[in-house]
C-alpha cells in the first residue's frame, strides 16, 4: 500500500500503479502480492482508506486549534483544499480517479464509511455556524453537501486550469457563500 502511495505521489499516473511495480518498489515478486492483495484495485482501495484516514485526521488536527464556529469552518475547508494541493495524486483517488470505483459500487462499505467520516466534519462545521447564528443554513446537510462540491470543484480546477487568475479569497467567497455565513 505505501509503495502504491509512492508511485502516485511521485507523478505516477493510474498506469504506473500496476502489480509489478508495487512489486518491484517493495522488493518482493509480483506474485508474493496476492497474499495481500486480490488486485491493483485493493491496493489502490487500501490507498484509498489511507488518504481518508489521512485526511480526516489533518481536519481534526486543525479542528482542535480553533474554538469559533466559522474559524472551525474555514479551517476544515483550508485543510481539505491543502491537502488536495499536497496530495494531488491521493485526492484524486478519494473519489475513483485512478481505479474502479464501479467495482467497489458493488460493495459500497469499503469506502463510504470512511468519506462520510470526512464529510460529518464538514456537516458538524456548517451546523455549528447555524447553531451560532452565524450563518442562513437551515439545513447543514444540504449546504455542507454544496460546500462539499465547490470544495472539490476549486481542488480539481485549480491545478487543472494554473493560467486562470484566480482572485485572491476565492475560498473565503466559496466558504460565505455556500455555507450562507451572514
Amino acid at each position: 500500500m505505501r509503495a502504491a502511495a509512492e508511485i502516485l505521489d511521485e507523478g505516477g499516473g493510474e498506469d504506473a500503479v500496476t502489480l509489478r511495480a508495487v512489486a518491484r518498489r517493495t522488493g518482493i515478486a509480483a506474485p508474493s502480492i496476492y497474499r495481500h492483495f486480490a488486485d491493483r484495485d485493493q491496493i489502490l482501495l487500501a490507498v484509498v482508506r489511507e488518504a481518508f484516514a489521512e485526511l480526516k485526521e489533518r481536519i481534526e488536527a486543525g479542528l482542535a486549534e480553533v474554538d469559533k464556529p466559522d474559524a472551525q469552518l474555514r479551517s476544515v475547508c483550508t485543510t481539505y483544499l491543502d491537502f488536495a494541493l499536497e496530495r494531488p495524486k491521493r485526492y484524486r483517488i478519494l473519489f475513483g480517479g485512478v481505479w474502479n470505483a464501479a467495482r467497489t459500487a458493488e460493495n459500497p462499505e469499503v469506502t463510504t464509511a470512511a468519506e462520510q467520516d470526512v464529510f460529518a466534519l464538514l456537516a458538524q462545521a456548517v451546523q455549528g455556524c447555524a447553531d451560532a447564528g452565524l450563518s442562513r443554513s437551515t439545513s447543514a446537510f444540504s449546504d455542507a453537501t454544496a460546500l462539499w462540491a465547490g470544495l472539490h470543484g476549486l481542488a480539481e480546477l485549480r491545478p487543472a486550469s494554473p493560467m486562470f487568475p484566480w482572485p485572491e479569497g476565492v475560498l473565503e467567497v466559496l466558504v460565505n457563500r455556500l455555507a450562507l455565513l451572514d
